[in-house]
């Protein structure tokens, strides 16, 4: 499966738990694909890969800076990964 469907999909699977998934755009490059609002207030980030993908750099050193103040990035490799981490935070 493509990182673009996944991606989808599990942001399909999101909004059916009532969570907003946001494109997330910065002009700091490596930052995770999507951030996820949960209804209860939570905050949480996901780098969508393909199976085959791996993170840059750039974008492990982006992880690093925003896990270092206190938010969560987890890295999906395949739609199951993404769903089962939604559910975690699914209330």
């Amino acid at each position: 499966m493509r990182e673009s469907a996944i991606e989808r999909a599990a942001c399909l699977y999101a909004k059916s738990l009532g969570m907003l998934p946001y494109k997330f755009t910065s002009s700091r490059a490596g930052v995770p694909d999507r951030m996820f609002l949960t209804p209860d207030g939570g905050i949480f980030f996901i780098e969508m890969k393909a199976p085959n993908g791996k993170l840059s750099k750039l974008q492990e050193n982006e992880h690093r800076i925003i896990r270092k103040h206190g938010h969560i990035v987890y890295v999906c490799w395949d739609l199951l990964e993404a769903k089962h981490v939604i559910d975690q935070h699914a209330k």
